[in-house]
């Protein structure tokens, strides 16, 4: 039983808490309001987002512009009360939204708080998913009929799944998916056996182990042989070695004579270099002396003409020190006029811009004026249709209360509209019954005529006068004469009823007309307030602007005075910068003087260094030369040592030694190279039968594996098949079981719902489908019935599977207590005739245990028989629906 529900930013909901009781409540309100939307939630708050669909998702759910939503259910049952609060979290820039929380409680303990794991607890206490519940619990709008319409496949799927016996179905299709997996797998090993067998009966074919002895014989023999032939080609390898190093050792010597003559001639080359840079360099100092002396005498040319008799350096910094000053008198001058310029350009630019200002506050006085004429012009005419639209209202109201109405009674005017409407239709329903009753009667009187006229009765053969059927068609006549009166009265009350809606209708046009002079009149009154308010604001412009006025005119008079004297003081300041400059230019020659004067003095300084380097370079390649006359006193004796050592040994004999030895050692070499390919190929062959004799080995031991596993497969096979055959014959003993036992509880309930129609039973075949069978025995598919017949015929089957569940449930006829009917808008194209049937059968399932329904609904008759009543209320500036408990 649902008992509570609270949501945060659900659809149109801001902020709603609703106490749910047992028996009948009705949530009633306008379209549009919000009342489907509690529904919704309750939904979404057992089962989470699994409710939403790709075309109405968690973004949908949250309200406009929240980023957090939640739902809190509460609900009973077996006398624990569960609690489930799902938590949503939305990202408008983004358009990102996730369930985020999905918790169950049970009295007040958190028994989950992990999505999937919650989802899975709600599948196991309630029995059945989203799509069950959908089918069984909560009709929703336009779904009344889901069970008829379905295609017979999905209605038997759809009721296995609510009497709890899909499940066998799964679990036969689980048992022949494994038996035909196992079956596959069974087949791929026979298949597998026969290749290893097939590759066994090869191999041994071979003779892998004779072949294997062979070949290790012959791979020893070819051993020994290669030995032999390693000890040969190691003794001429030794020889060889010994010849290459004694005629290494010469070749070795002639080097080094080539070697000596080289550097005996290079250090005879260096000795005469070292004699021309003496003399290059003798010449070198004489000519650097004489340059010395010029720039001496330069110099002190520079320092006369300055009248210096100190030193260089100091002239310089002299020379400097003045440029810097007369620079800094410059720089001094020049800012100072920059400056003086810079204010006279400030001055400038601020009286441009108070002549601008002026011209402004000139303009802005003038549009001022302008605008407070114009503002008076329309506050006067506003104020005459202000007159003109009071006056009309006035003669308005008169002509209603012409009408016989009064304008207190406006504001209900719709209502009382709705009324005579539905008063007038309900007049025509009423006629429409009696002419339809007069056609009968009429029928049943034009038959009887020529009974009358033979004055027999055609049933019995007795005189008509008298009998039964006499006096039912004079009882005929006299109810078609009633019913004509009453036909004539009701056409009075619908000719009452038309002038008095034509005469409402004036009224409605009289009052939308009242309504635009009372719009007009507000917004006139609106319109003269405002025009007011800115007349006075325009005033007080007029007067801020003349006051600016004043004030620009003085201060313009000042800065023009200001200008005059600035550009005096700027002639001053541009005779000072002219004087400066022709100082600061002089300073610089004597500067540029000095400098030359140093550069000279500097220049014969590094000459004079210059001069030292050349004596020390000279006295330099005096000792080298002694040097190297040394050295090629030495290169000479080496030499005749090397040739004392070259005299012993005969190159052409080693050479041809060595040619000998190195022909003998390259055939050794081609037969060790031979023999080892032999052995290499040897070792092949024993290690591919080795492999063929280890393979054999493994096929041996893959094939009882294989074997084993073969038998193990086809024992695993004939139980899945007898699995598959037992859940396929529970199923059917089960469905057939149900099938009558619905079946009787669809007959039973019909049979109070349709006692006086024309129906006289409902079949349910074991396929579930379904057929209902007229008085005359004629059969009919629920799909032909008409809308509200296959609404209500639907309420039947619900009813049904609500009372199987519950004795499948507690094991009796009584049953346990039921889950909560929830209807939304469940009268949706029913007429009055069905909704009364609709109404009975809430009784009824009331009476068979249904402690709890839930309707969602506009209809009168519905709203008068709950026993708990909501009505839904939306404002239409915040889009934020409440509830009122009624």
């Amino acid at each position: 039983m649902l008992k509570y529900l609270k949501l945060k930013n659900i659809r149109s909901y801001e902020d709603l808490e609703i106490h749910f009781k047992n028996g009948v409540t009705v949530i009633s309100g306008i379209n549009g309001s919000g009342k489907s939307s509690l529904l919704e939630a309750c939904f979404t708050g057992l089962f989470g987002s699994r409710t939403l669909t790709k075309d109405f998702t968690i973004t949908d759910i949250v309200r406009k512009g929240a980023t957090k939503a939640s739902v809190l259910l509460e609900f009973e049952q077996n006398g624990n009360v569960y609690s489930m609060e799902q938590v949503f979290r939305n990202d408008p820039e983004s358009g990102r939204a996730s369930n985020t929380r999905s918790v169950l409680k049970v009295n007040g303990q958190i028994f989950t708080d992990q999505a999937k794991r919650t989802y899975d607890s709600i599948l196991s206490l309630l029995r059945m998913d989203e799509e069950a519940f959908r089918n069984c619990v909560y009709i929703r709008q336009g779904e009344i009929d889901v069970l008829i319409n379905a295609k017979p496949a999905d209605r038997q799927r759809m009721i296995d799944d609510l009497l709890q016996i899909g499940k066998l179905e799964d679990y036969r299709e689980r048992a022949g998916s494994a038996r035909i997996g196992v079956g596959r797998h069974q087949r791929d090993t026979e298949r597998h056996i026969k290749e290893v067998k097939n590759e066994i009966s090869e191999i041994e074919g071979k003779g892998p182990v004779d072949n294997l002895n062979r070949l290790l014989t012959e791979a020893s023999h070819l051993k020994e042989q290669h030995t032999t032939v390693i000890k040969n080609r190691d003794k001429a390898r030794s020889y060889i070695d010994e010849l290459r190093s004694k005629l290494g050792e010469y070749e070795q010597l002639t080097l080094q004579k080539k070697s000596t003559d080289a550097q005996i001639k290079e250090l005879n080359i260096k000795r005469k270099e070292a004699f021309e840079s003496i003399n290059s360099s003798t010449s070198s100092i004489q000519s650097l002396r004489s340059h010395i002396n010029e720039l001496k005498q330069s110099v002190s040319s520079i320092k006369e003409q300055m009248g210096w008799h100190g030193e260089v350096e100091q002239m310089l910094v002299h020379a400097e020190k003045q440029e810097r000053v007369q620079q800094n008198d410059l720089n001094d001058t020049k800012q100072k006029k920059a400056l003086h310029e810079q204010n006279i350009e400030n001055t400038d630019r601020t009286l441009r811009q108070l002549l601008s200002q002026i011209q402004d506050v000139n303009d802005s006085l003038e549009n001022g004026l302008k605008k407070k004429e114009d503002i008076a012009v329309q506050i006067e005419k506003l104020q005459v249709s202000l007159k003109d639209a009071q006056a009309e209202k006035s003669n308005m109201t008169g002509e209603i209360e012409s009408l016989g109405f009064t304008t207190k009674k406006l504001s209900g005017l719709e209502d009382i509209i709705e009324l005579v409407q539905t008063q007038q239709k309900s007049l025509h329903g009423d006629r429409m019954k009696l002419l339809t009753k007069e056609e009968e009667i009429s029928k049943r009187i034009n038959k009887s005529k020529q009974l009358i006229d033979q004055g027999k009765c055609p049933t019995c053969g007795q005189d008509l006068h008298g009998s039964a059927m006499h006096e039912t068609i004079l009882s005929d006549k006299e109810h078609l004469a009633s019913l004509k009166n009453e036909l004539v009265a009701i056409s009075k009350k619908e000719e009452e009823f038309d002038l008095k809606m034509e005469q409402l209708k004036q009224i409605k046009a009289v009052s939308k007309r009242m309504e635009d002079c009372d719009d007009l009149i507000r917004s006139s009154s609106e319109t003269i307030d405002m025009y007011q308010k800115r007349l006075l604001d325009h005033v007080s412009r007029i007067d801020d602007d003349n006051k600016r006025l004043n004030e620009a005119v003085s201060l313009k008079q000042k800065m023009m005075a200001d200008v005059t004297q600035q550009k005096e003081q700027e002639q001053l300041l541009q005779e000072a910068v002219s004087i400066s400059i022709k100082k600061h230019a002089e300073a610089l020659k004597k500067l540029d003087l000095a400098k030359e004067a140093q550069q000279k003095y500097i220049k014969s300084e590094s000459e004079r260094k210059d001069i030292e380097k050349l004596e020390e370079r000279i006295q330099s390649d005096q000792e080298k030369i002694g040097l190297l006359d040394q050295q090629i006193i030495d290169g000479k004796q080496r030499l005749s040592e090397i040739d004392k050592k070259m005299g012993g040994i005969d190159a052409g004999s080693l050479k041809s030694l060595l040619q000998q030895y190195g022909e003998a050692l390259g055939k050794i070499e081609s037969e060790s190279r031979y023999l080892e390919e032999r052995m290499a190929e040897a070792m092949k062959q024993i290690g591919m039968v080795e492999k063929e004799i280890e393979r054999l080995s493994r096929l041996q031991q893959e094939l009882r594996s294989l074997q084993y596993r073969s038998d193990f497969l086809g024992a695993v096979y004939r139980d899945a098949e007898e699995l598959e055959s037992m859940y396929m014959r529970i199923r059917a003993e089960l469905r057939a079981r149900n099938v009558g036992a619905l079946d009787a509880l669809i007959n039973e309930i019909f049979g109070f719902m349709y006692s006086n129609n024309a129906y006289s039973h409902v079949q349910l075949d074991p396929e579930y489908n379904l057929t209902i069978f007229g008085k005359d025995g004629t059969p009919l598919e629920p799909k032909l019935l008409s809308g509200g017949e296959r609404a209500i015929f639907n309420l039947v089957l619900r009813c049904a599977i609500y009372r199987l569940l519950s004795m499948a449930m507690n094991g009796t006829a009584k049953g346990s207590p039921l889950p909560p009917l929830i209807m939304d808008e469940p009268t949706v194209f029913l007429d009055r005739g069905h909704v009364q049937q609709l109404i009975q059968l809430i009784d009824r399932m009331r009476d068979f245990g249904v402690a709890q329904i839930i309707i969602v609904s506009h209809d009168e008759a519905l709203i008068d028989s709950a026993d708990h009543l909501f009505h839904v209320e939306k404002d239409p500036i915040t889009n934020t629906s409440s509830i009122t408990a009624l």
